[in-house]
């Protein structure tokens, strides 16, 4: 089981409000082994072959109680405090257009331990 949960997509086709809310359901040393992106479709057992954005979040240790906002456009990443012991940590895909503007398009949270890249 994973440590982050999507929660649910806001402002879906409003640039403006359109986010992703993820829920930490534990302590996390780096959010850097977390990708998420979209796909066209999705149920209980399958999803798209079509993954198109993606957002790969940042080094950054967050705690069982935070809350995690994705937002779709520019804007510079934030931490806001929701009361005495959690944090709202809002990250901006910097995207100029919406991503979750159409019927069946689906989020798909990826935790990744390890990765190896190639250059040609």
């Amino acid at each position: 089981m994973s440590n982050l949960k999507i929660h649910s997509i806001g402002g879906k086709g409003d640039l403006a409000n359109e986010c992703v809310w993820l829920d930490v359901l534990e302590d996390i040393a780096s959010l850097s082994h977390y990708i998420v992106c979209d796909t066209t479709y999705s149920d209980a057992t399958h999803i798209s072959n079509e993954l198109r954005h993606m957002y790969w979040f940042k080094n950054k240790a967050v705690k069982k109680g935070d809350w995690i906002k994705l937002m779709t456009k520019s804007g510079t990443d934030t931490t806001a405090s929701n009361n005495r012991s959690t944090t709202t940590h809002i990250f901006y895909w910097k995207l100029g257009r919406t991503v979750w503007n159409k019927e069946g398009d689906a989020a798909v949270l990826f935790h990744i331990n390890t990765w190896h890249t190639l250059r040609s």
